[in-house]
């Protein structure tokens, strides 16, 4: 392949991250808050969700009046731990205490609160773009993965989202790089201290992202036990491993941290109760079938080159067609004595396919040219065996497929398939992506003109990608994180907060509805009735103001002004907007 002067890469590399930005940063605060970036927010102003900690605002004893300085008196880091064991399950500790400082610096619209993880994913585009050049040794190899992953549904999606996600895949790439580094090191018998420390420090914080994170750990460990024969290495990774375990030991003894276990386990047995009860797409009882049908999703988004597909891919004759095509081209590649005579019966299977195929179709001839994909990764690890970089291969490919086998352990394990999700398995993403690039390097490098053909494929992927970006911008895009019915609108919290500063004067009352959700078991303790919407409407009011509020434990979805004289002013019904 051709190679690209260090200007010239440094530009492109640059107009790749700019791509990455508008890509994320458009429409990153048009849709509102929704399900657990509610519980970001909560956490990073250190409040505690239904006011355990407010006892001098939204739940005093004594009377049910309240003010937004009240709400926002001073908090310590107590009321960090209380928050985040009451809501996150303290989980995710690092990114919201830096979500915290985050806030005070820019401020609490959503955008505001979304930005880091757009910030964070950034990083990740350009690490991923340091990752492939340090260790695969190709600047157009490095560019290509940087360009899908700044282009990538998946990532896009988790830059919008207020959550520790983005956080969490970029510190993963990081450590497996330092990972590869003191490998690299130590096989040249240069000095790697500072790299196991730099180590140790990035799987602390992929723990304080995460704690479902830990897989990645493993397959650095089984890499280890494959590959490296260096007492050195094993000790000093054993020594660095010391600062995450000691980090989440202190974290699971600290007030914030101490009710996770408990918590997950509840969770568990919450989840195996609405898996028998009510289940449906994405929660079941934890059978191979439904296992297996809940995969096909998570694997599906976890490749760019497949994203999408699942919404798509139905019917047994579409399937089949799909397979016995690929096993026909591969016959043609193999055992057509020409490469005009391979071009020709290439292309006339993919003609044929697009009329065969009744419905879908070109996203089953995406999916034919995944599984060629799939063909050519087992061709390359059979043909470089013996090279050098053939480890680095396998331990991509460990990186890549392993974290299913997790999934499918933990399903299993929990006895129902909640957790069957991308963002479970989020961290193995970038190195999907150096994968699907090192796949594709490998089309582009055949000496037949049957790349064009995979290449046309590849473009047509690349359209349906875009189509996929757009429905992320719109919300309509399918369930990485959440997904809706209908498109969120504007946080209505805010929009209510905005109108009570336009419309109250002396004398009146904010009255607040109160929605006590039960819908979901567990939980203990729980409060007669829900202080949650005026929670998230003081988040936006301002900080010193004295306006009277308090919470209607009778009202369901209506915040309304009330009057001196009885009159009520409706500010909002949020029958349809709580997300």
């Amino acid at each position: 392949m051709f190679s690209l002067s260090r200007k010239t890469t440094y530009i492109i590399l640059a107009g790749i991250m700019v791509l990455a930005f508008l890509l994320r940063f458009h429409n990153i605060g048009k849709h509102g808050l929704a399900g657990d970036e509610k519980y970001s927010l909560f956490v990073s102003q250190f409040v505690s969700y239904e006011g355990n900690n407010q006892r001098n605002s939204v739940r005093k004893p004594d009377s049910p009046y309240f003010t937004p300085r009240e709400f926002w008196s001073e908090k310590s880091i107590h009321d960090f731990f209380d928050s985040i064991a009451r809501i996150d399950t303290g989980n995710g500790a690092l990114y919201t205490y830096s979500l915290h400082y985050w806030t005070q610096l820019v401020g609490l619209q959503d955008a505001d609160l979304r930005f880091l993880s757009l910030i964070f994913n950034l990083l990740t585009v350009l690490l991923t773009y340091v990752f492939v050049n340090r260790h695969f040794k190709s600047s157009n190899l490095a560019l290509l993965a940087s360009f899908l992953a700044a282009v990538s549904p998946f990532n896009i999606t988790y830059s919008q989202v207020a959550r520790n996600y983005a956080l969490l895949f970029f510190f993963s790439l990081l450590a497996t790089h330092l990972f590869l580094i003191i490998l690299e090191k130590e096989k040249n018998n240069k000095s790697s201290l500072a790299f196991y420390l730099y180590y140790g420090l990035s799987a602390l914080a992929c723990e304080l992202c995460h704690i479902s994170a830990f897989p990645l750990f493993l397959i650095h460990g089984l890499y280890v036990i494959i590959y490296v024969r260096k007492l050195r290495v094993w000790v000093g990774l054993a020594l660095a491993m010391l600062i995450p375990a000691m980090g989440v030991i202190a974290w699971l003894k600290s007030d914030g941290g101490r009710w996770l276990i408990e918590y997950v386990e509840n969770s568990v047995k919450s989840y195996n109760i609405m898996a028998r009860t009510a289940p449906d797409d994405y929660l079941s009882v934890a059978t191979l079938p439904n296992i297996f049908k809940q995969l096909r999703f998570v694997v599906s988004s976890a490749f760019i080159t497949s994203e999408g597909l699942y919404i798509h891919l139905s019917g047994l004759k579409n399937t089949i067609i799909a397979l016995v095509s690929v096993l026909a081209g591969l016959s043609c590649f193999r055992w057509l004595p020409s490469d005009k005579l391979k071009v020709a019966g290439i292309c006339g299977l993919l003609t044929l396919d697009f009329f065969l195929y009744s419905t879908a179709r070109l996203h089953f001839m995406v999916l034919t040219l995944n599984i060629v994909l799939l063909f050519i990764l087992l061709g390359t690890l059979l043909q470089k065996s013996k090279a050098a970089n053939h480890s680095l291969l396998v331990f991509l490919s460990m990186l890549t497929l392993l974290p299913f086998v997790f999934l499918i352990l933990f399903s299993i394990q929990d006895g129902n398939t909640f957790r069957i999700m991308p963002r479970y398995i989020g961290y193995m993403y970038a190195f999907g992506i150096v994968l699907t690039a090192l796949l594709i390097r490998q089309i582009l490098l055949l000496e037949s003109s049957v790349k064009y053909a995979l290449a046309l494929l590849l473009g047509v992927q690349l359209v349906l990608v875009c189509g996929i970006v757009v429905n992320i911008w719109e919300d309509k895009a399918p369930r990485y994180f959440m997904h809706f019915a209908e498109p969120r609108k504007e946080n209505p919290y805010k929009l209510a907060a905005d109108k009570i500063v336009n419309l109250y004067a002396k004398g009146d009352t904010v009255v607040y509805c109160s929605f006590l959700d039960n819908s979901t078991p567990g939980g203990k303790d729980l409060p007669p009735f829900s202080v949650v919407d005026a929670q998230l409407t003081n988040f936006y009011l301002p900080k010193n103001s004295e306006i009277i509020q308090r919470v209607n434990p009778k009202e369901q979805n209506r915040i309304f002004i009330k009057k001196p004289d009885g009159r009520q002013i409706l500010i909002t019904d949020l029958e349809k907007s709580r997300y």
